[in-house]
């Protein structure tokens, strides 16, 4: 028997999020406490944002849409986002205007590797975009922002979770996408404190 309270406050767990190209953003969600329809206005509790559930449903292992998710199902949701940088990953989830106390364990993702990606050939820069914005629909965790070298031109300084995570990226770039990309040698950021 799930352990949550079926008549307390809808309180529920994001704990993935994946980028579907007809339907938008799909969150999978555990329902910890009370339940959730289509219709229902639910709120980030590390965000503020707040959504209407336009679905939710169960995998069986298909998509299969059902009229409420209750306490202790584990199902999706589909709010009409359109980005997974929006669907936090650990984040608590509840319905407006009911605030509940968090999940433990939430924290934003931090980048631990920065690096440099340029295109091999300065033309193809918009393509580059193209393809890291669309990487990145599924892969929230990768930050990115436009940055400009004397030597190679416009490129993205771009943040990764490690080392692994780095070469995932870029291998997917040049597998997925066709891009011949440059990458420059990662960095570590660190903070000094003195005493």
């Amino acid at each position: 028997a799930p352990s949550g309270d079926a008549t307390a406050n809808t309180r529920m767990l994001i704990f993935d999020a994946y980028h579907d190209e007809y339907r938008g953003v799909v969150c999978l969600v555990n329902v910890v406490d009370g339940s959730l329809r289509k219709g229902d206005r639910v709120v980030s509790k590390a965000s503020g944002d707040s959504w209407d559930v336009v679905e939710v449903g169960i995998l069986t292992p298909a998509p299969k849409e059902q009229d409420a998710l209750r306490t202790g199902q584990v199902g999706y949701v589909l709010t009409g986002m359109k980005n997974t940088k929006t669907a936090k990953i650990g984040d608590t989830w509840h319905l407006d205007k009911k605030p509940v106390e968090a999940l433990a364990g939430f924290r934003e993702p931090k980048s631990m590797v920065t690096a440099a990606i340029f295109p091999a050939n300065a033309g193809e820069f918009d393509l580059l975009q193209a393809s890291m914005s669309k990487l990145t629909l599924n892969d929230s965790s990768v930050i990115f922002k436009r940055e400009n070298s004397n030597a190679l031109g416009a490129g993205f300084r771009c943040g990764f979770l490690g080392l692994l995570h780095m070469d995932v990226f870029k291998t997917r770039l040049e597998q997925e996408h066709g891009a011949s990309v440059i990458v420059t040698a990662p960095t570590v950021p660190i903070k000094i404190k003195r005493e």
